[in-house]
């Protein structure tokens, strides 16, 4: 995904799961990339459905400097979702972030 560092918008994603993950933090990270996470977002859960024994979660979040989560510098950025679930917290790179100047 391309970002302007001066646009404030939701950034959507998906997380599958081989159970239901209802009710359960999804946490978005944006390291530079090839760094390790370190700054977790909780993310807003917009649903979760079940298919044939999967459940997909749509998660989103705000960034960007007007009241956003996370705001960018040019760059480029490891998209990464940790699921708080118990008694595992998988952590993933779920995509790259590039974030050019206004």
């Amino acid at each position: 995904m391309n970002i302007r560092t001066d646009s404030t918008e939701y950034v959507r994603g998906t997380v599958t799961t081989d159970h239901d993950i209802t009710g359960v933090t999804v946490s978005v990270a944006l390291p530079a990339s090839g760094q390790a996470p370190t700054d977790w977002h909780a993310a807003d859960t917009i649903s979760t459905v079940p298919l044939s024994g999967k459940w997909t979660t749509t998660y989103r979040l705000l960034i960007g400097p007007d009241g956003g989560s996370i705001e960018l510098t040019p760059g480029s950025y490891d998209w990464t979702i940790r699921v708080e679930d118990t008694p595992e917290k998988p952590v993933r790179k779920a995509g790259v972030v590039i974030a050019t100047a206004a």
